[in-house]
């Protein structure tokens, strides 16, 4: 079989596979809706990583068509998102990204699923985020916690938290069943490089604490809803980024002084005082970025 051919069949089987998926989840009235963000990527992303980027485009726009003549208009939506995130995946396999890149722009892939189908268009997508908000309130109210805590504070925090939570998990989940799968067709993803050399450049830091005072201007001015939502949005992508530069930088340190429990340790922090070990981990990644602390502390000089 000549290669052309080849392409056009895989090409043709992705298509009718997905295709078969979204007819399925019609007929069931959505039921597949929750693992169509796990499905979807994975033979996208295979066919990007064996014929590039531009070959891919064809499947992909097949499929996201077929999505939206035969699926429900949630379904499809959701295919288009998750097919990019695909496709994205695919090329960078396909153009020799390493894992951790390839974890990152997954991260980036799902967060912005996240942005807009709980945050901007989330009525669309069966969510309400007032509502969320208001729920959290009632319990945290129920719980009768002491008249000193900032209820508001501690809504923000699991928000965030959730959203954090959502968006890794789901990262996780696509990049590990892509590894299994890229495994199995034995095709080579390039291993990442060691965890020292991972730190965003100073002027990220400096773009992040400029952009945390965009969610309470939005706040103390009562701007409309819409801008605090995306306000919002950009403050909890923000504790993100700067969470995952402080687990790094945790890491290291329980590596360098062999301090076993220490990840844990400030994994079950965050689960039982968020409001206060999301600040403590917030500023560790400012910290990190915009100063010397790492090489100080650690003595590790590298920076990525």
């Amino acid at each position: 079989m000549s290669k052309e051919i080849q392409k056009l069949t895989h090409g043709a089987m992705i298509t009718a596979l997905l295709g078969a998926l979204f007819l399925v989840d019609r007929q069931s009235a959505g039921l597949f809706n929750y693992i169509i963000g796990w499905i979807v990527p994975l033979p996208i992303l295979i066919y990007g990583a064996k014929y590039g980027f531009k070959q891919t485009l064809i499947p992909f726009v097949a499929s996201v068509f077929l999505a939206f003549i035969i699926a429900t208009p949630v379904t499809a939506v959701y295919a288009l998102m998750y097919g990019v995130i695909g496709l994205i995946y695919g090329y960078g396999v396909y153009s020799k990204w390493s894992a951790r890149s390839l974890f990152y722009a997954t991260i980036v892939g799902t967060s912005v699923v996240f942005l807009i189908t709980v945050l901007l268009f989330a009525s669309f997508f069966g969510y309400n985020l007032q509502q969320e908000i208001q729920t959290i309130s009632n319990i945290i109210e129920a719980m009768d916690v002491s008249a000193a805590v900032n209820t508001t504070t501690m809504v923000q925090t699991t928000l965030v938290v959730m959203f954090a939570t959502s968006v890794l998990l789901e990262a996780f989940v696509i990049h590990t069943l892509a590894k299994i799968i890229l495994a199995r067709f034995k095709i080579k993803v390039i291993k990442a490089s060691s965890i020292e050399n991972v730190r965003f450049p100073k002027w990220v830091g400096i773009l992040i604490l400029v952009s945390l005072f965009i969610y309470p201007i939005t706040i103390s001015l009562s701007m409309d809803e819409t801008y605090q939502t995306i306000g919002f949005a950009i403050y909890s992508w923000n504790v993100l980024l700067l969470t995952y530069q402080a687990f790094v930088f945790v890491i290291i340190m329980q590596r360098r002084y062999k301090l076993k429990f220490l990840v844990w340790t400030v994994v079950l922090g965050i689960l039982f005082i968020p409001t206060i070990m999301i600040d403590i981990m917030m500023i560790v990644g400012l910290l990190d970025i915009l100063s010397d602390i790492r090489s100080r502390l650690l003595g590790v000089k590298n920076h990525a």
